[in-house]
């Protein structure tokens, strides 16, 4: 059942439309992308909880109730759903290995590294945090790694691994590691995005 509700739930995101129609906005065309999901069974309902990230600002209440429904009907009992919207695509590693494979295509990984470190809500130099994240931790370093090639980069060899790096990532008491990985395919094959987001509770 519970793979069931991840494939209505996956189904329901990528429906989407990427943005309103006649809105104009430097994040039309961005699909809304979906982490992992925590199911809670208890016997007279289902609790599903998920952490998404969409920027293009298409999900309503009407919407949300619809993917209810749908869950209600496919479980056989009722389902209470806990959305979390995510101000950033980092702040959640699933989500942010599917949203760097989307945007592959634009960038080479060099290119790629370059935009979040214009980006990220980080501390890329330790001490400062951005106003975006929740004060009870926030990210204090990223690491990417890139497995297979880009069409954006020159031809190289077939098996290739590219590390980068943002932040510190060290290790502490009060530091986790929250690690995810996503592979797409484009006309030279596949490749993986692997990604480690360290964050750093008070």
């Amino acid at each position: 059942m519970q793979r069931q509700a991840i494939s209505i739930i996956q189904s329901f995101f990528a429906a989407l439309p990427s943005s309103k129609l006649g809105q104009k906005s430097s994040n039309a065309g961005s699909p809304a992308l979906v982490g992992k999901t925590v199911f809670t069974v208890n016997p007279d309902k289902v609790v599903v909880q998920l952490f998404y990230y969409e920027p293009a600002d298409t999900i309503n209440n009407q919407s949300i109730a619809t993917l209810g429904e749908a869950l209600t009907r496919s479980w056989g009992r009722t389902v209470e759903l806990r959305l979390i919207r995510l101000n950033h695509s980092a702040l959640d590693s699933s989500i942010f290995a599917q949203y760097l494979t989307a945007t592959a295509g634009k960038y080479s990984f060099n290119g790629i590294l370059d935009m979040l470190k214009a980006s990220l809500p980080t501390v890329v130099s330790e001490g400062s945090v951005d106003d975006s994240v929740t004060p009870t931790s926030h990210i204090t370093g990223v690491k990417v790694k890139l497995s297979g090639r880009l069409t954006t980069q020159r031809s190289g060899p077939r098996q290739t691994v590219q590390p980068g790096r943002l932040g510190s990532s060290a290790k502490g008491q009060y530091r986790t590691v929250d690690y995810s990985q996503h592979t797409a395919k484009n006309k030279l094959g596949a490749f993986t995005m692997k990604v480690w987001i360290s964050q750093q509770s008070p």
